[in-house]
């Protein structure tokens, strides 16, 4: 007899269910969630046991702006672009690091949550696994596969050699330096939040890749997503059983002196995961929870597998709003910035917070000029197997303005056609129910002192036509990417940005004007953070 679940996952309406936001929350925790801060915590970070560990030097304090990544910051300052020619321990130790290492602890005690990484997680349960696979050795790092331990900024490597033919056709990738893959080891999050685990690792996925993007650039890497990939392949080539664990999405690397590496298309030749050799690396697991307690995640996930790179997607497909032309109400985002160098990457993500546990933003507007270089390269192209030359991302962005200076409080869609992008808005709507809503939603938040909230829409329905079951996460993942680049522009302007899946789905869906194919998939809460008790002191080198 199947279960309620295994019906629910089947077709169209399957995918419903889970797109749908806080009803999915409501029924998903009536199945009841698990108790965190006891001796049967998984462990925060991965550890391998009986392999080969490579401490890294310490990483550079500084590597780059931060929006090196971004193409309308390039064309404007084409004589600045870093280029690296070789991924050496130097450079690996930096893109490592600055992508998902450990920048800062919490002391004292109420630090529930005290190890803090460059990207936001869930109650800091931090999912994502980072891999790296060199295609060439590094100083006495051997050509092989990674695993990043964030902990003790260290690889612990678990297969020796290059990157094997059967993974680049299988992924689609030429690995000119190499790959970052990033899994999502589900039990991290789901021993918690269960079913609705999935939901929060497709995000953190999205946010860690984005990471990687920001900081690839700065050190001069260029780098090409590949969300769709022979699952079998690459999770046996990393030594993942593709249940517990699996690969959720491979960034091709290359020099940024040299052209962007492009997909390697579909060839006629394939290679099937039995043609590489098996590796059952171990690992250290605290928590013994039955998998049968988030069933239904791993029937999705099962589900969404696929047996190679799919074809190119068109974007206007996607449906994404209207550009509006320059009128009354549309703001610029041309507000002045720092020139090439003035945005340092390493100062942002180690200014990058939430908040704090109790986010209590400081009542004093924010000027929109501050605000604006926030938003302006939110949705700036990326290099994806979406299509051969980089498409913006497959989401929506919408901006309520609250408690800012120089933007009349309102609703505003984020155009990205216009340059520079400017914010459009929206016929007048009331508001103060979604913010309300919010605050009751997360009321370790408070939304009504921020200076802006940013909502971030994908349409289910293209998604689930062009990717079938995998949209679901792929799409979560695209709007991970956007998210990092809001979170960590807004620590370069001094500001935190709290992203909360706390709220009614079908409020803001109303407040937006949305139809029955675009969701609401992420919320961002962007304000001026108070000093409060928490002691946060950043991890010294």
């Amino acid at each position: 007899m199947r279960s309620a679940t295994d019906t629910r996952l089947r077709g169209s309406a399957g995918l419903r269910f889970w797109w749908r936001t806080f009803e999915g929350v409501q029924d998903l925790f009536a199945e009841g969630h698990g108790e965190e801060g006891g001796p049967d915590d998984p462990l925060p970070v991965k550890t391998y046991r009986g392999l080969p560990r490579h401490a890294l030097p310490e990483p550079a304090r500084r590597i780059g702006d931060a929006r090196w990544s971004f193409a309308a910051f390039r064309d404007a300052h084409p004589q600045g672009a870093p280029a690296l020619d070789v991924l050496d321990r130097r450079a690996l130790s930096a893109l490592l690091y600055w992508t998902y290492g450990v920048g800062r602890i919490e002391l004292g005690p109420h630090a529930v949550w005290p190890y803090h990484r460059m990207v936001a997680s869930a109650r800091c349960f931090h999912p994502v696994e980072l891999y790296v696979w060199l295609s060439h050795p590094a100083g006495e790092l051997p050509a092989g596969c990674y695993h990043y331990h964030p902990a003790h900024h260290a690889v612990t490597l678990l297969r020796e050699g290059g990157v094997p033919e059967a993974v680049r056709i299988g992924a689609g990738v030429r690995a000119e330096a190499g790959l970052l893959v990033a899994s999502a080891w589900f039990r991290k999050t789901a021993f918690r939040y269960r079913d609705y685990a999935y939901r929060l690792c497709a995000q953190e996925a999205g946010m860690t890749v984005g990471n990687a993007l920001l900081a690839g650039a700065a050190l001069g890497l260029r780098a090409r997503v590949h969300h769709r990939f022979d699952d079998a392949v690459v999770n046996r080539a990393l030594g993942l059983d593709g249940r517990a664990e699996t690969a959720f999405a491979v960034l091709d690397l290359a020099p940024a002196g040299k052209a962007a590496p492009l997909p390697a298309g579909s060839p006629q030749q394939s290679f099937s995961a039995g043609e590489l050799p098996v590796i059952q690396p171990v690992h250290v697991q605290t928590n013994h929870t039955a998998d049968d307690a988030w069933s239904g995640l791993t029937a999705l996930d099962l589900a969404a597998r696929l047996t190679g790179p799919g074809t190119p997607v068109a974007p206007e497909d996607f449906r994404l709003p209207v550009e509006a032309s320059a009128r009354d109400g549309v703001l610029g985002l041309a507000a002045p910035e720092p020139g090439a160098g003035g945005v340092e990457l390493a100062d942002a993500l180690r200014a990058r917070d939430s908040g704090g546990r109790m986010f209590l933003p400081d009542a004093r507007q924010v000027a929109f000029a501050r605000l604006a270089p926030v938003l302006r390269y939110a949705l700036e192209p990326v290099p994806s197997d979406h299509t051969e030359a980089p498409c913006r991302p497959l989401v929506a962005a919408y901006v309520l303005m609250l408690g800012t200076d120089g933007a009349s409080p309102g609703l505003y869609r984020l155009n990205a056609s216009t340059s520079p992008p400017a914010l459009a808005r929206l016929p007048a709507r009331d508001w103060r129910g979604v913010v309300g809503m919010l605050c009751d939603r997360t009321p370790a938040v408070n939304t009504a002192k921020a200076a802006a909230v940013v909502f971030l829409t994908a349409d289910r329905v293209a998604g689930e036509r062009w990717f079938g079951a995998r949209g679901y996460r792929l799409l979560h993942q695209e709007a991970g990417i956007v998210a990092q680049r809001v979170s960590v522009l807004a620590a370069a302007a001094g500001l935190s940005a709290r992203i909360t899946n706390g709220y009614h789905d079908g409020m803001v869906r109303d407040l937006i004007g949305l139809d029955a194919a675009q969701v609401p998939v992420f919320t961002l809460i962007v304000g001026r953070r108070r000093p409060t008790a928490q002691y946060e002191p950043e991890l010294i080198w």
